[in-house]
């Protein structure tokens, strides 16, 4: 079966659910079946044979495998701003700097901290020994740490590996692969982030920032891969990273951002050429972090943040099946900015290739987003609600753990208190749509990209416009733990109709009595076992005298204790 048919099919994507969530509950390792198998390396990097020398290899596979297989119930990215807006107030030492976002990570159910020292532009890091070093002491007229922890003999990702040694917790390096936070400029007046390989090399730019110039699927200030200076630059400071700092693993984050060739950013589909150029390097990365780790010998696990679609990832430059296949990866991080498919398609097709799968559960961008536009939208997103909705889903769906990523301070510590194993009878809030992309939409970077969606569309970002008298379907998950002892539920549509209308609403096929908008809001109070474990149909009938431009704007449920 191919990626793209197994994303059709989601009642049969879910396999071996229970075993997962049980395994899960007893605290046990799944191993995938060649999760051990003998990995690739590039030629060169592999030390000689010896003689009698297979039971150390052997038992160095072995090692890397028990890495690989370590459980992580969440894994948490610390999205890399740390260093900047620094308050005047504070003086900038090592301890002072752990306590800005890494401490509360403290207290949660975290195994992993995935710590990224990525300025926002192409390898430029904020740390001293690897890539360009970003030493600022002010960025846009605030104060920034970096070049006073440099002073010290000290930078970032150090201070993030010794807090992680300390507290017992796994450290990854992250990278962004073609991170563009720093467009904001030009070549000739550049924003501060613009790293010096940009401006010595602009031909390996998508484009410029002047008129006629712009790309329009991607950021003029993206690198092309397709480019050998680019690999070359980015093979460095990978080996950079993994030689010079104390790191279990590497994230690749090809969500910041998903343009890898310029062929795309002008309206194509990366060919087979490029694809097997990417696989190519991904070869090459793969045999510098085997390398340094048998150097070490201390196995580098090898994660990929990259969206939830194989038929999209193929579409900008990334073979996932191949990439799994080659063992060229331990693990995929899926979705980010947009979800495309449900959690169980995306654990199905990596566990097909023992490849384990975590959820990326970003922080919401929906009401900031409808707040620009003045739209409408229901509450509850970034509560401890619903992340613990969003953890049970996600571990019922057959995902390895979960990830968090953009998330900060008191809510970090507050929503990943709650164990995604042990969801039980605990207080949940789902929404069709969760996360919103705050405008960075699957169109973003790569023509028609929204083809590759099998998710519902009701965002109050971008309200759904619907017919009088149509009748919009759309399914969600509910995870069975949620449901334990009979839990009182309701529903809520939020749209835009006037006070009295009705719309016919149903639940697995049961109508529900109609209820009338009261703000544009519906109100249903779900009977005792009209939801169920696994994923719900719902259809919500708007009704034939429902005037023009009428929207669908929001829709949750809310489960609470009994």
């Amino acid at each position: 079966m191919t990626a793209m048919k197994l994303e059709k099919e989601f009642t049969s994507a879910v396999t071996a659910v229970g075993v997962a969530i049980c395994m899960a509950m007893a605290g046990c390792t799944r191993i995938h079946g060649d999760a051990g198998a003998k990995l690739q390396v590039d030629a060169g990097t592999k030390p000689p044979a010896a003689a009698g020398a297979r039971p150390q290899v052997d038992a160095w596979e072995a090692r890397r495998a028990a890495a690989v297989n370590r459980p992580r119930t969440l894994v948490y990215n610390t999205d890399g701003g740390d260093a900047a807006h620094w308050p005047t107030n504070l003086a900038v030492t090592p301890a002072n700097f752990a306590s800005r976002r890494l401490k509360y990570v403290l207290g949660t159910c975290a195994t992993t901290v995935s710590y990224c020292p990525l300025s926002s532009g192409f390898g430029h890091f904020i740390c001293r020994k690897a890539g360009e070093p970003y030493a600022a002491k002010t960025h846009r007229g605030e104060m920034y740490a970096a070049g006073y922890l440099f002073e010290q003999g000290t930078d970032p990702l150090e201070i993030a590996t010794r807090f992680c040694r300390t507290n017992s917790l796994e450290v990854f390096v992250s990278i962004r692969v073609n991170d563009t936070h720093d467009a904001a400029g030009k070549i000739d007046n550049p924003d501060p982030l613009f790293p010096d390989f940009k401006k010595n090399n602009p031909d390996c730019l998508m484009g410029r920032n002047v008129s006629g110039q712009r790309p329009k699927f991607c950021n003029w200030s993206a690198v092309d891969f397709a480019q050998e200076k680019v690999r070359a630059h980015m093979r460095r400071f990978v080996r950079d990273l993994v030689s010079n700092y104390d790191v279990d693993g590497i994230e690749y984050d090809f969500n910041r951002h998903a343009q890898l060739f310029k062929s795309v950013s002008l309206g194509g589909e990366a060919s087979k050429a490029e694809l097997d150029l990417m696989t190519g390097f991904m070869r090459e990365l793969k045999g510098i972090t085997e390398e340094v780790g048998r150097r070490k010998n201390h196995p580098i696990v090898i994660f990929m943040r990259a969206p939830d679609s194989a038929g999209y990832c193929k579409a900008i430059g990334i073979d996932l099946e191949r990439w799994f296949d080659e063992k060229l990866v331990d693990a995929w991080i899926g979705s980010g900015y947009f979800r495309l498919n449900p959690w169980s398609v995306s654990a199905a097709l990596a566990h097909r290739y023992g490849i384990k799968f975590y959820a990326s559960l970003d922080e919401s961008r929906v009401a900031g987003v409808a707040k620009r536009k003045k739209l409408p939208v229901l509450p509850g997103r970034q509560t401890p609600e619903f992340y613990t909705a969003r953890f049970a889903d996600a571990m019922a769906s057959g995902c390895d753990g979960v990830y968090v990523f953009n998330l900060e301070g008191g809510l970090l510590n507050r929503v990943c208190s709650v164990d995604p194993r042990k969801t039980d009878g605990l207080a949940t809030i789902r929404f069709a749509v969760g996360r919103g992309s705050g405008g960075y939409r699957p169109w973003k970077y790569l023509k028609d990209g929204g083809r590759f969606s099998n998710m519902p569309k009701i965002d109050p970002g971008e309200p759904l416009v619907v017919k009088p008298g149509e009748t919009c379907a759309f399914s969600m998950l509910v995870a069975g733990d949620s449901l334990k002892g009979g839990m009182p539920a309701v529903a809520y549509a939020l749209t835009n109709l006037k006070d009295g209308m009705k719309i016919a609403f149903s639940c697995n096929g049961r109508r529900l009595e109609p209820s009338a908008a009261k703000g544009g809001l519906f109100t249903y109070r779900l009977p005792d076992g009209v939801l169920k474990a696994g994923t719900n149909d719902f259809a919500v009938e708007f009704p034939a005298d429902a005037p023009p431009k009428t929207t669908f704007n929001d829709f949750s449920i809310r489960i609470k204790n009994r």
